[in-house]
């Protein structure tokens, strides 16, 4: 009698220990960290929310503070997060460290002003002349008679880059001493909001997220859109790329292949950029 009570007790032992552990794994969840460019936080961020709600076994953490491009391939390549975000294509002391990158969206870098602005275009040699200290005042441009506050960012910065690339009177452009330089893109694009008068260098997708604080200019007629950059009119462009050590794997793999289907497209579209097949 007492071997069959033992027996039974043991047998429901066995079966609470099997339901713990079974239920142990179904809630384990898998964590992918990411982490890098500014100007691809806010992105990675609305995809990752997406994800996650048709994936509750998958934490993905975008660090919300720019490590900019550089920090993100050097945290990829030294194992610190399972993505890096670069907003450029590897540097060539960066292409012997076994890194994998993904192209996920192209969109437009964009000279945007606060909307206390009335200026709605400019044309290359005026934006030049105001980077080079040149013309100082909105007056000068058919403006207002306020002076104006220049924003630009630091020279390593891959936004900077399309801008030196994709305006060539801007390649060598020395900057006026008056220039306010601004060392990330989610600074770049607090300052601008608030400060009357500026003009800075930002891209699509913050000027589309400052609820209209931030208006984009055309320049040289053509607007900072996803159609004209898509058309190749609109020249100053930025690729965001995903970066992984080696072929990505696991839950890092899966992530970005939703990124780079059909889901994962309709989210890029929706924040005015152009998805990457």
């Amino acid at each position: 009698m007492k071997e069959k009570l033992m027996m039974k007790r043991t047998g429901v032992f066995m079966v609470v220990f099997l339901v713990t552990l079974c239920t142990g794994m179904a809630g384990a969840q898998e964590k992918i960290r990411v982490a890098g460019a500014g100007g691809m936080i806010p992105l990675l961020t609305e995809l990752a929310k997406t994800y996650m709600a048709e994936h509750n076994n998958v934490v993905i953490e975008v660090a919300q503070r720019s490590i900019e491009s550089k920090g993100g391939v050097m945290s990829a390549a030294e194992g610190r997060v399972e993505i890096g975000m670069s907003a450029r294509p590897l540097k060539d002391d960066e292409k012997g460290l076994g890194l994998q990158m993904t192209e996920i969206a192209r969109l437009a870098t964009v000279f945007g002003v606060n909307r206390s602005v009335t200026l709605k275009e400019l044309t290359s040699e005026q934006i030049c002349q105001i980077y080079g200290g040149r013309i100082t005042s909105w007056k000068e441009l058919g403006g207002g008679k306020d002076a104006i506050m220049a924003l630009s960012r630091t020279d390593h910065d891959a936004t900077k880059e399309t801008v030196r690339k994709g305006i060539p009177c801007f390649k060598n452009l020395k900057e006026a001493s008056s220039v306010v330089t601004i060392a990330t893109a989610p600074e770049m694009t607090k300052v601008l909001a608030m400060r009357p008068n500026s003009i800075g260098i930002t891209d699509a997708i913050a000027v589309d997220g400052s609820a209209g604080e931030i208006v984009p200019l055309k320049i040289d007629g053509i607007d900072p859109t996803p159609e004209q950059v898509k058309s190749g009119r609109y020249k100053i462009i930025k690729n965001f790329y995903l970066v992984t050590k080696g072929p990505a794997s696991g839950p890092a793999r899966e992530f970005i292949g939703f990124i780079k289907g059909p889901k994962g497209a309709k989210i890029i579209e929706s924040l005015k950029a152009v998805p990457v097949k």
